[in-house]
Parts: C-alpha cells; structure tokens; sequence
C-alpha cells in the first residue's frame, strides 16, 4: 500500500513539473513573439494594415535613438500606395498607441510636433509631397530617401515633450545634435512605414 502511495505520489510530482515547464515554455514564447499594435492606411481602394518590423517596437519601452533612427528609415519590404492628384491619405492607429500618442513623419521630416490622440486621422496626398520637399532634420543624410514619399507613424512614449524638443532644436543648430535626438527619436516606441508615389500619366 505504502508503495503504491509513493509511486502515485512521485507520477504526480512529475506531472505537475512537467506541466509548469510547458507553462514555462508558453510564457517565453508568447514573449518573444508578443505582436505589435496595428497601424491602417487607406488611399482610395487600397488599403493596409500593418504590424511594426520585430525590432521596431517596444512594447512599452522608448526604443533608442539608433534603432529609432533606423526604423524610420528602413525602406524594405515597405508597402507602396500609388496616387493621383486629390487623394487623401487615411490613417488610423491602435488605441494603445493614441494612448501615449503619435507622430506623423514624411521623408523624415515630423508633419507635426504635437503629438496626435485620436485613432484615425486624413492627410491630403498633394499635401504631404508638398511637404517631402522640407528641409531634412539635424543629422540626417539627404540621400535617406530617393524618389518615393516616406509616411512614418511613431508612437511616442509619455514623457515626450515638444518644449523640450524645441529647446534642443536651437542647439542642434550649433552642432549638438544629442539632446534633439534624444528628445524626437529617443522617445520613439514604435514605427510604422508607408511609401507613396505618383502614378505616371
């Protein structure tokens, strides 16, 4: 009788150690494999709704000045809207990145500093070639971009802070182009890529 207890006993103990590992086992990898909030772009009858690249958010945490910077200008596997005069560009965002905000970008460039709460928000395509053509940001290359407009999303963290970006616009003018960076791309925690282009007549 005492044996059969213990044996019992012991096949229990194995089980539960069994099961938590696989728990174990699921927790990581639900981890690694956690998806990103969803950014939607719609021009006319096309449209796309996207996850981030895997090291383009950080769920919860500011990425990085490099990785940002990198992120905003990766232009692989980028979908591509071709457009005609007088479209608009639709765009719509997850409530958990309205939550801390976002930025619109174009080639780089903010669209506004001032972030955006809303989840949905329209930009006329003429508009935002119009704005492609503004000067690029302390530090980066004219060469980031060739012949296609870049439309960036990018969740800012909540300690985002246009006073404090502003501030450190005027000494990146000078050169010091830390505290700027660390002020726009620093609070990045997340991006979101797009390109359009005209169609040809």
């Amino acid at each position: 009788m005492t044996a059969i207890s213990r044996s019992r006993g012991r096949r229990a103990v194995r089980t539960t150690l069994a099961a938590g590992a696989v728990s174990l086992g699921l927790a990581a990898l639900t981890a690694c494999d956690k998806p990103s909030p969803n950014a939607h772009f719609t021009l006319g009858t096309a449209t796309s709704t996207m996850e981030t690249a895997t090291d383009c958010y950080g769920h919860g945490e500011a990425l990085g000045v490099d990785e940002a910077r990198a992120c905003l200008e990766d232009t692989a596997d980028v979908r591509v809207f071709t457009t005609e005069g007088g479209e608009t560009l639709r765009v719509g965002v997850d409530p958990k990145i309205a939550e801390t905000g976002w930025l619109l970008f174009v080639n780089g460039n903010p669209h506004a500093i001032d972030p955006s709460y809303t989840t949905y928000r329209s930009f006329p395509a003429d508009q935002l070639y119009a704005a492609s053509d503004a000067a690029t940001l302390p530090g980066q290359s004219e060469e980031a971009f060739a012949d296609v407009v870049q439309i960036t999303v990018a969740q800012v963290s909540e300690d985002y802070d246009t006073e404090a970006l502003m501030a450190a616009f005027g000494a990146a003018q000078t050169g010091d182009f830390g505290p700027f960076d660390e002020a726009l791309f620093g609070q990045f925690e997340g991006v979101w890529n797009l390109q359009l282009e005209q169609k040809e007549h």
